[in-house]
């Protein structure tokens, strides 16, 4: 029987042609033993034997081609790159991401690589040689310096110039930066100083006149000193005399020689910026109202 000729068994009714045939299994014979009107005609079987050709093609690709892993119904049509489509579904952004942080991370500089890097600065700065940035790589470092600075506590505007100065920053670039962030209101001068002497006053007792001198030491002009350093005015200042020698003649020694004690404690409001006259009046008065009765 001719290869990929299809068994036929004629229609119920009909002789010859298409429509007295159907594909069948139930003709078991050969192609000779065909009645002449049951074969197929000539076109018939050249069309079929295209059909198989196909199919024997198809079957070789398929043998020739990497076999799929167990389980799996997809089938390889060609193998022509596929590009990769975005994720659809909350599963492939979800595999998309698992892909990307099982990527090989980029090359990080070894320790030693690292530690050569920080002695190469080291001697260059020991030798006195310039840092070599560009003007934009030295205002993004001046930006770095002052942002950790001002994370750490409130400074002035001299105070962060110095630091930057201190660094090597270019003088010219050390002033724009630190001009951009007064303007976004990053550094002001007046807030400092107001929250200084608040705090001063406070923390460590200083009369105005050692907080006006720490103001000028970080930068602060007069004018604006003097406007800080109305928050305080004589009376609070002397209260806050009167706390500190109490808390200094909470000892019983310090009732033993008057002379003595008054000595201390006027050097204590000294060194804090109390006036000679208001600490003098100040210790006499208190020491009297703590020890004036025993001794």
């Amino acid at each position: 029987m001719a290869s990929g000729f299809q068994r036929r068994s004629v229609r119920p009714g009909k002789k010859s042609g298409t429509d007295a045939t159907s594909v069948s299994k139930e003709f078991q014979g050969d192609l000779d033993d065909m009645p002449d009107w049951a074969k197929p005609s000539p076109e018939e079987l050249e069309k079929q034997a295209a059909e198989e050709a196909a199919r024997q093609e198809r079957a070789a690709a398929r043998a020739a081609a990497p076999s799929m892993p167990a389980g799996s119904t997809s089938r390889t049509i060609a193998s022509l790159p596929v590009e990769p489509k975005a994720p659809g579904s909350i599963e492939e952004l979800r595999a998309a991401m698992e892909q990307i942080v099982a990527a090989p991370a980029v090359a990080q500089p070894s320790k030693k690589e690292r530690r050569e890097a920080r002695q190469a600065r080291k001697a260059a700065r020991e030798a006195g040689e310039p840092e070599e940035l560009s003007d934009d790589q030295w205002r993004e470092k001046a930006r770095s310096i002052l942002l950790r600075q001002l994370t750490a506590s409130d400074k002035t505007a001299k105070q962060l110039k110095d630091k930057l100065l201190e660094k090597e920053c270019p003088e010219d670039i050390a002033d724009e930066v630190i001009d951009r962030y007064v303007e976004i209101n990053l550094v002001d001068d007046q807030r400092f100083a107001k929250s200084w002497v608040v705090a001063r006053a406070r923390s460590r007792g200083l009369a105005r006149g050692a907080i006006k001198h720490e103001l000028r030491s970080k930068g602060i002009d007069d004018e604006l000193a003097a406007e800080a350093l109305e928050q305080i005015d004589d009376e609070s200042e002397e209260q806050r005399a009167r706390e500190l020698v109490r808390a200094k003649l909470r000892p019983e020694s310090m009732g033993v020689d008057r002379d003595r004690a008054l000595r201390r404690l006027v050097g204590m409001l000294g060194r804090k910026g109390y006036h000679g006259g208001m600490a003098f009046k100040v210790a006499r008065e208190e020491w009297e109202e703590r020890f004036g009765n025993r001794y």
